[in-house]
């Protein structure tokens, strides 16, 4: 917990800000309704980010420092995420949309892998629910809806469809939409009890 759930997603969501500011430093000409877009997109997903953090006084000195490191690993989330988006742009029309995903999903894995490795964290060769790396093969009735949730409409909807529309669209059209996030991840945090509404 280096930072707030809103905080993470506003800070990792600034890819479409990143990507204009690039276009404006490398001479690339951006229209006037991409900028103004941009803007009122932070602007409503900032506006999420005044809810209450719920960290008393006292506390809010000890994590002070953690909170730094938690935004600043969002901004790099976000300059990841606008490099990722504009080569995504660059290879959606060369690339079968499945075959696109496949490979994002085989990268991620073996990211994940690596990471869980190097950080020292429990592992192990098995289908095993809770510490083993086929562990999402084992079927259990209290987690396979969310499993199902996150796979067809967090994996299919929401990321296959950022990449669909990849072929049509500017990675700067893409990233604005992926700002309604903070304002679905409000809902869902207020939904499990952990945020409130900004300003109740």
């Amino acid at each position: 917990e280096l930072t707030s759930l809103v905080n993470a997603f506003i800070l990792s969501n600034l890819a479409s800000l990143i990507i204009i500011l690039s276009k404006l430093v490398t001479g690339v000409r951006v229209p006037a309704l991409e900028g103004l877009g941009t803007a009122v997109g932070l602007t409503g997903a900032t506006i999420c980010a005044m809810a209450p953090s719920g960290v008393s006084d006292d506390e809010s000195n000890d994590v002070g420092s953690q909170v730094m490191i938690g935004n600043l690993l969002a901004v790099f989330s976000s300059i990841g995420t606008s490099i990722y988006l504009t080569a995504a742009k660059n290879l959606r029309p060369r690339i079968d949309l499945f075959l696109f995903m496949f490979l994002i999903f085989v990268l991620a894995s073996v990211f994940q892998l690596a990471y869980i490795i190097f950080s020292g964290q429990s592992y192990e060769l098995s289908t095993d629910d809770e510490v083993g790396i086929f562990g999402w093969m084992s079927l259990r009735t209290d987690r396979f809806f969310l499993e199902l949730y996150i796979a067809v409409v967090c994996n299919g909807v929401g990321t296959a469809g950022y990449i669909a529309i990849m072929k049509y669209f500017d990675a700067v059209v893409v990233s604005m939409v992926m700002l309604m996030e903070p304002v679905i991840a409000l809902f869902q945090g207020m939904a499990v009890g952990v945020a409130t509404i900004p300003g109740w």
